[in-house]
């Protein structure tokens, strides 16, 4: 069920300082099994550095050289993240080129050998990614331990992104986003889907068809301008527009 995979991430949508989010986000990063983390999220993909919320524990060093250094703009995990909505899990072979080689040997060098990343989409084009490291044997078991939890860390994802919005919202000095206006019946629906209903379990309870639920939500997920429904369930939570 999406609600009971989202209760231990509902303290996030309380959020409203970068150090508030920091503790928090290192807790749950830990109880998943993970090493250390990196948020990154800007107000879209070419804003100035100084609008830039950056959070976690990556060391300092890794992070300047990175910058120095001008990797975002060769990084395949950057990259992806920019084009996809998919996470990426890190391996050897991504930095196969020579041009990447270095890349990789600066992560190793930082004890960041295997991992995941998720990309972050705001839904005013805010782009940023959720990076976690863990300590694994080889890579197939780094893409065990990170599959098995996947749901879970999706989850993680839609409720991080909500809390660095709010966070970086002073730092860009932007006026709020128009309320998003749903209907009744597509606060019912979400709510449903927030339960953890299907299409179809929903159309029976609220006496219409599977297609319609589909349209309903397809409007949904306009309105708040993401591509899932479990991140119009936590932007719907985060806005007091459903509760569970």
């Amino acid at each position: 069920m999406i609600s009971q995979a989202l209760e231990p991430f509902l303290d996030l949508l309380c959020i409203t300082t970068s150090n508030e989010l920091m503790a928090c986000l290192k807790e749950r990063v830990l109880q998943l099994g993970f090493g250390r983390f990196q948020l990154r999220l800007s107000p879209s993909r070419n804003a100035h550095a100084c609008n830039h919320l950056v959070i976690g524990d990556f060391p300092q060093a890794l992070r300047e050289e990175y910058e120095r250094a001008g990797y975002a703009k060769i990084d395949p995990v950057q990259l992806h993240c920019m084009e996809n909505v998919t996470p990426i899990i890190w391996s050897e072979a991504l930095f196969s080129s020579p041009q990447r080689l270095n890349l990789r040997e600066l992560a190793l060098a930082h004890g960041l050998e295997y991992g995941v990343t998720f990309a972050l989409h705001g839904p005013q084009g805010q782009f940023g990614t959720l990076s976690l490291s863990l300590e694994a044997s080889d890579i197939d078991q780094a893409q065990w331990l990170i599959r098995r939890q996947m749901g879970t860390l999706l989850m993680l994802r839609d409720a991080v992104l909500q809390a660095a919005l709010r966070v970086m919202a002073p730092m860009t000095r932007e006026v709020p986003a128009t309320q998003i206006k749903l209907t009744q019946r597509e606060k019912e629906i979400l709510r449903w889907s927030a339960f953890g209903k299907t299409s179809w379990e929903i159309s029976n309870i609220c006496s219409c068809s599977e297609a319609n639920v589909d349209f309903h939500f397809k409007n949904i997920r306009r309105k708040f301008s993401v591509s899932s429904r479990s991140a119009a369930v936590v932007q719907a939570l985060s806005m007091h527009l459903i509760q569970i």
